[in-house]
């Protein structure tokens, strides 16, 4: 796979990951919803800040406890392909049903500070983002890869992620916006349980050996 295809991939998966309902986005759409879309703006800073972490953590420190300890991606790739599987499959069995609201007034976020800080704290323990980041985002980050490649999937999440969340914060300060999402939710979720699990599979396909995927 060409590296120019390969980045590629990781922005489709990066997309689907994000759009997808989740923590980090029901924290955006309940601030720019219940207190303003300044707050939400700022949540969703936090957010991508905390994307662009994961995504620093992955390019530098994974890839060298890759290379000391050659064992750990394969394990990775199996637990983050079972996971995006397991995560695909609920997300068709689940479709069009309304996730919990979290009571974001009980938290005491006040001011854009901690708004930002909760969306940076929301991210970082989202297992979604975990799965992402020590599976399909490990693919720009195996050793031999150039490094002007784990720049780019660097770049790719920090653009995609600062974009998306803050689009995300200032649609849903629009109360028709809310109203079409929860019409066109089923669908979303049914397009995103595919590609997740398609995703998945195709992890753990990965770690099959060659000749065995030849014969078959």
């Amino acid at each position: 796979m060409s590296e120019i295809t390969l980045l590629t991939a990781l922005a489709g998966a990066f997309i689907v990951l994000i759009i997808s309902p989740g923590p980090n986005f029901l924290v955006i759409t309940q601030l720019s919803y219940s207190q303003s879309r300044q707050q939400g703006i700022c949540a969703g800073l936090g957010v991508a800040s905390g994307s662009i972490i994961w995504a620093l953590l992955a390019a530098t420190g994974l890839g060298l406890i890759f290379q000391q300890l050659p064992w750990v991606q394969p394990g990775l790739q199996l637990l983050g392909g079972a996971y995006l599987t397991w995560l695909g499959t609920k997300s068709l069995r689940n479709a069009g049903s309304q996730p919990k609201p979290r009571d974001i007034a009980s938290l005491g976020i006040q001011n854009l500070g901690r708004a930002y800080r909760f969306g940076l704290l929301t991210n970082m323990t989202n297992p979604k983002a975990l799965a992402f980041y020590t599976s399909v985002f490990t693919t720009v980050t195996t050793p031999g890869m150039p490094m002007w490649v784990r720049t780019a999937g660097v770049s790719i999440i920090a653009v995609l992620a600062i974009s998306w969340f803050v689009l995300l914060a200032t649609l849903f300060s629009i109360p028709s916006v809310q109203q079409r999402y929860a019409r066109m939710k089923k669908t979303i979720d049914i397009v995103t349980g595919l590609f997740m699990v398609a995703f998945g599979i195709r992890l753990l396909i990965g770690l099959l050996p060659v000749g065995l995927i030849t014969w078959s």
